[in-house]
């Protein structure tokens, strides 16, 4: 999927139901539909490209319900006198303009619907200034402003895991935060998104992954277990810093502009089903 225009979003939906509800805690699939749902009602062909098994990545993402409070017996009660928040990332822009397009056209308040709950769409975020998981980049703008810093944050803030294939014994999934596994599914999402004029070196990468990157801190990193319709899925949560130790400043920059990539395409398995939401912090002096 390519289009003339690279900019990828990040968008906050708003949300408040219509009456009380209990809905499942963990609703990634849930969400996924109602993305799906939303672009079909404007573009039913671009829908069915969405659906198609096997794509190498998905050119979206889908947060899990923000702003819930805790679950209670894997359940969340939503209050019409609170405000909750769902996100998602596009990185193809004609589903934007389409998903977009679906709200702006609407009639009356639009809605959207998680389970049994109901809930009126209050405001679209798309800036940075409107909400800290919201905002826009593009592929340029990503590749142009890296910058060959030594040391990368990431905060994983949805249980993230990385897939390894089907095996005799069943699924083979690993729930560490390597650096060949962190930055290994970022490179594929760039690969398969980004303008192949901008591709990066897999290899070499990969070769300084394994020599050159180690692990410097791990801050509140623990697993959480998610429930989705048919099965239980592990991952892990936290803050991981990664230092870059070989002075090599093409790869540090194509390793910082993939940490930067993050915010929009997640990383690992099932991003579009609310896991591996991530994002790079950045201290007030500039450093990571």
């Amino acid at each position: 999927m390519q289009s003339q225009s690279d900019t990828l979003h990040s968008i906050i939906l708003k949300l408040t139901p219509t009456r009380e509800a209990t809905v499942r805690a963990t609703m990634g699939h849930q969400a996924h539909a109602a993305f799906l749902k939303t672009v079909r009602e404007s573009d039913a062909a671009l829908a069915e490209v969405l659906h198609i098994p096997d794509m190498p990545s998905r050119p979206f993402t889908v947060s899990p319900l923000l702003n819930t409070g805790d679950a209670h017996d894997g359940r969340i009660r939503l209050s019409p006198a609170r405000d909750y928040f769902l996100r998602f990332t596009v990185l193809y822009p004609p589903i934007f303009e389409h998903f977009m397009a679906r709200f702006l056209h609407d009639q009356g308040r639009p809605v959207i619907r998680l389970g049994r709950a109901l809930l009126l769409i209050k405001e679209i975020l798309a800036t940075p200034e409107s909400h800290p998981w919201a905002g826009y980049t593009s592929w340029a703008r990503l590749a142009m402003e890296a910058r060959p810093e030594p040391e990368i944050t990431f905060e994983f803030v949805s249980p993230t895991a990385f897939g390894f294939g089907q095996k005799d014994w069943g699924k083979k999934v690993m729930v560490l935060p390597l650096p060949e596994t962190v930055f290994g599914s970022l490179a594929r999402s760039w690969n398969d998104l980004a303008p192949p004029q901008m591709y990066v070196d897999r290899k070499a990468q990969r070769a300084y992954l394994d020599e050159h990157v180690v692990i410097k801190r791990l801050e509140h990193v623990n697993t959480q277990m998610l429930k989705f319709r048919r099965s239980m899925q592990v991952g892990f949560v936290g803050r991981v810093t990664y230092g870059l130790m070989a002075d090599d400043e093409a790869i540090r920059c194509q390793l910082n502009g993939l940490a930067d990539l993050a915010f929009y395409t997640g990383v690992g398995m099932k991003t579009t089903m609310g896991m591996g939401q991530c994002r790079r912090v950045r201290t007030t002096d500039g450093n990571t």
